[in-house]
Parts: C-alpha cells; sequence; structure tokens
C-alpha cells in the first residue's frame, strides 16, 4: 500500500496541483486504512422466540433466566422470559416499546421503556405500572435503569436534544431526586454505591451521592448509546457516529480510542458496548456490526458472519455472549479464547 502512494506522488508532484495537496491526500487514504479493523468470523446460533418484533435489551441471571424486551414503537412492547436457556418462553405484551430490565434482590423486575416503568414483585404476578405522584409534568421515554447495591433504582430517559432526564429511586420506589439536562440520557450505570455515570445526546454525566446530583463532564462530539465498567475504575462507552471513549480512573475523565467525527475514520453506528473484564470487549451495532477487542480497546477485530440486521444489545455471562436485534433476533456465542 504505501508503494501505491509513493508512486502516486513521484507521478503527480510535478503538475499544477501543489505538493503539498498531494502529500496530504496520501496521508489521508493511509491513515483511512489502518483505522479499519482486521476481519474475524466466530462460530454463532440463533435462539428463536416467539416474536419477530425489534428485540431493544438482554438480561441474563445464570446460563437457564434471561429475559428480553422490544417492541415496536408507538404500537406495542413485549416481554420474554425464559427459565431454561432459551429452550421456552413466557411473555407479557405492553402499550409501547420496552427498552431495558433489571432485577433486584427481593425477586421483583423493573422494566422501563416508552411508557414510563412498570414492575412486578414476582414471577407469577402481573406487570403493573410505577406512578409518579409527585411528578406534575408528561415524562419522555424511560430508556435506561440500573439497580445500585444498596437497592436503589437509577433512571435515564429523554428524547434527542431534549427532554433529559434522571431520576433516582430508594429502594420502595419513592422518587428520591429528579434532574433535567438539554438533551437525552440514554444510558446509565452505578459504578460502586455511591458513583454513577450517564451518558446520552453529546452529553456525559457524573454522580457522587448515588444519582442525586451530578456534574456535567468536557465530553461531546457524539450521541453516546452505551456505557459499561467491568471493574470499578474501568469503563468504556461507545457513539452512534463511531465514537469507543475509555475511562481508567472510574468515569471521572475519559480518553478516546476512536473518533467517530474524523474526516478519516468510517461512520459506525455503534449502539451497544460490554465488557467481560478489563481487556476483552465487544461492541454492536447497525447492519451486523460486531466488534471485539482483546487489548482493552487498543485494537479491534470486525466479526463478519453475523446476520445483517441491526442489534441493539450485548449482555456477557460466563463466557457467553447475547446479542439481540430485529426480527426477534436473540444470538448467542463463546466468548474466543
Amino acid at each position: 500500500m504505501l508503494t501505491i502512494f509513493f508512486n502516486l506522488y513521484q507521478n503527480y508532484s510535478n503538475v499544477s496541483c501543489p505538493r503539498i495537496l498531494i502529500f496530504c491526500l496520501i496521508l489521508f487514504f493511509l491513515n483511512a486504512c489502518s483505522n479499519r479493523p482486521e476481519k474475524l468470523e466466530l462460530l454463532w446460533k440463533e435462539i428463536d422466540t416467539p416474536t419477530t418484533d425489534r428485540l431493544e435489551g438482554v438480561y441474563f441471571l445464570n446460563d437457564s433466566v434471561g429475559h428480553l424486551v422490544g417492541g415496536i414503537p408507538y404500537q406495542h412492547g413485549i416481554y420474554l422470559a425464559t427459565y431454561d436457556g432459551g429452550q421456552t418462553w413466557e411473555s407479557a405484551s405492553f402499550a409501547n416499546t420496552i427498552y431495558d430490565f433489571t432485577s433486584l434482590d427481593n425477586g421483583a423486575a423493573v422494566l422501563t421503556g416508552l411508557s414510563g416503568m412498570q414492575r412486578k414483585v414476582n414471577r407469577e404476578e402481573a406487570w403493573f405500572i410505577q406512578g409518579f405522584p409527585t411528578i406534575n409534568f408528561e415524562v419522555p421515554p424511560f430508556n435506561a435503569v440500573d439497580r445500585g447495591v444498596n437497592g436503589q433504582l437509577l433512571i435515564g430517559g429523554g428524547i434527542a436534544f431534549k427532554n433529559g432526564l434522571t431520576m433516582r429511586l430508594s429502594e420502595d420506589f419513592q422518587l428520591v431526586a429528579l434532574d433535567s439536562f438539554p438533551a437525552e440520557i440514554s444510558d446509565v450505570t452505578y459504578i460502586n454505591q455511591t458513583r454513577a455515570i450517564a451518558v446520552g445526546y453529546g452529553i456525559v454525566i457524573v454522580s457522587e451521592d448515588g444519582g442525586t446530583s451530578w456534574e456535567r463532564l468536557p465530553v461531546y462530539n457524539d450521541f453516546f448509546k452505551s456505557v459499561h465498567f467491568p471493574t470499578a475504575e474501568t469503563g468504556y462507552m461507545v457513539g452512534f457516529s463511531g465514537s469507543i471513549l475509555k475511562s481508567e480512573d472510574g468515569g471521572l475523565s475519559w480518553s478516546t480510542q476512536r473518533d467517530g467525527n474524523r474526516l478519516t475514520v468510517s461512520d459506525e453506528p455503534f449502539r451497544s458496548v460490554f465488557f467481560a473484564d478489563e481487556s476483552r470487549g465487544f461492541i454492536v451495532g447497525d447492519s451486523g456490526l460486531f466488534w471485539m477487542t482483546t487489548d482493552g480497546g487498543d485494537n479491534w477485530k470486525s466479526i463478519t458472519n453475523l446476520p445483517d440486521r441491526n442489534f441493539y444489545d450485548i449482555f456477557i455471562l460466563n463466557e457467553k455472549i447475547y446479542i439481540v436485534g430485529d426480527q426477534g433476533s436473540f444470538i448467542q456465542l463463546e466468548i474466543p479464547r
């Protein structure tokens, strides 16, 4: 490749076009080529689900018990649960799309989505809407929910460049704190009992008091869709324009591993990131996108043999990778050794 561009430079350097322009073009193409990840194929299997709806979220408690959520926006939502590793499914329907799920220590479970928050107290009970009487305005979609170590809940929501919010709930689902932001919050995570991180439409915020108050960090330039911390210090987030950022101090500062807005970097619609540990991580996105790293994000490989569908979420447990997406897609594979 270097030889090709050197020959081009030699051939055209004497014409009217300035040499500096030729040299810049050479650097442009070389840099573009260097940012292409190595391609790889992996063994995977697709598990049948009783839906063709888009699946937005996946959450597994162990190798047998798993939960999937999704639906069709503004038409209906769906929740699927398996207790035998995907051989059979229990389902429930909702008025609108469900985006996220989390379980609680007492057997209860929580869903968040376009219609707010739903919960139930155990497997046998029906889902019911969790209201918040102290909120006197129409809340935007709840995009994400995470549970803290002490049973509290953190919710993030909003719509694109407006109506962003975070909500902190106590263990008995009482509203502890509500905050608004000028942009959508798309994902939230607790790092420990007091520190939380939330990301969204050009916004990254950190809380040191469990989600009661927030500080905005100087991180912009992408629609950040997902954040994950495999350890208390090391975390990663991805954006819909193809950015990958890493933190090594518990989310207080972030370094850019891949800038999706650079002219020489291809657009990659990342939607979800999950790391098995500090080194081994995976990203999913549109059109069958599936990337992996084994060195903490310094280098990435593109897995090229998955179906050409949009993937919305990824979850890892016990060396197994779970991916969900369009057309009721539920894919499972082992972490490569």
